[in-house]
């Protein structure tokens, strides 16, 4: 298993960006039905990011990778022709419908907001007046704290929707890679010293992968989006079975998370003109499966007639 958290601590600036390491809560948007399976269940789902996202998002960080290779001439080019040639049938094979790449690595997420009450996303989980979304809120630090108890050492932190900030962060990692292969191409030539040159090569695939998850198009920034990865290699001891779900017509892998009761701080109801029933509702409900201490809040957006 690939150990992020040493690679990130390569670049603590990047790392700080992500997440600056305070408290808070992380909140997870969901449908009523939705909600009663969640609460009942008592798990949450790790949804393989691919099949999840269209085609735009999934590759948007890909073509960004390829356009600052090329945007920067002083990079060495026996590496980043390397990781151009890498990304760019990453890009083509997901446009292409092609599952060929052989990666042995799967990325699978749970997407929060910090915002307990969205109105674009209470528009995502919402049916016209009568018909309210829900959040679930998680302590972040409790959440990440007992995923990795139970075997779900995963790469959390903000979705960067900022393109400059987009570019700033692959510059610091394209240069402190960089850096490092330059030192071992001046180094006498040998099989260890190209052994290191591969490890470049692969930590910097690794690390490209996992941070290009955490950029999305700037048009989505109103979701202010949290996210918290696993990465699932099907070919080690470590691999976690994976389950199936639809929507929309496509069959999405996922892995089931089991939360500690403790971990949720909050529920909290979106925009509704029934406020009042829906409040006593969920107040039951979560009577129903031991969470009745909870808060429960209602959302302070008006609706418009």
């Amino acid at each position: 298993m690939i150990d992020y958290d040493s690679l990130l601590e390569k670049i603590p600036k990047v790392r700080k960006i992500l997440d600056d390491g305070t408290d808070g809560s992380l909140y997870h948007y969901t449908k009523p039905e939705k909600l009663l399976s969640i609460l009942e269940s008592g798990t949450i789902r790790f949804s393989n990011a691919l099949f999840l996202n269209d085609k735009e998002e999934v590759t948007y960080s890909y073509r960004l990778i390829g356009t600052l290779i090329e945007e920067m001439p002083e990079l060495n080019r026996d590496l980043f022709s390397k990781i151009k040639e890498h990304f760019y049938h990453r890009y083509k094979n997901i446009i292409d419908g092609d599952d060929s790449s052989g990666n042995k690595y799967e990325y699978y997420t749970i997407s929060f907001s910090t915002d307990n009450d969205n109105l674009t996303l209470w528009n995502n989980y919402s049916k016209g007046q009568t018909y309210t979304g829900y959040n679930i809120g998680f302590c972040k630090k409790d959440l990440i704290a007992d995923m990795e108890k139970q075997g779900f050492p995963s790469v959390y932190g903000n979705i960067i929707y900022n393109r400059n900030t987009q570019l700033t962060i692959l510059k610091m990692i394209f240069e402190k890679w960089n850096k490092e292969f330059e030192k071992l191409s001046r180094a006498r030539s040998s099989q260890k010293n190209n052994d290191k040159k591969l490890d470049v090569l692969f930590e910097l695939i690794d690390i490209l992968s996992v941070i290009s998850l955490f950029f999305k198009n700037p048009h989505f920034k109103d979701e202010k989006e949290y996210r918290i990865i696993f990465i699932n290699n099907f070919r080690n001891d470590a691999f976690k079975q994976t389950k199936i779900f639809e929507k929309n017509g496509l069959f999405v892998p996922y892995i089931e998370y089991k939360f500690r009761k403790r971990t949720v701080d909050s529920i909290n109801i979106g925009p509704t003109l029934e406020e009042n029933i829906f409040y006593t509702s969920t107040c039951r409900m979560l009577s129903n499966f031991g969470y009745e201490k909870k808060k429960i809040n209602r959302s302070k957006i008006p609706l418009r007639y």
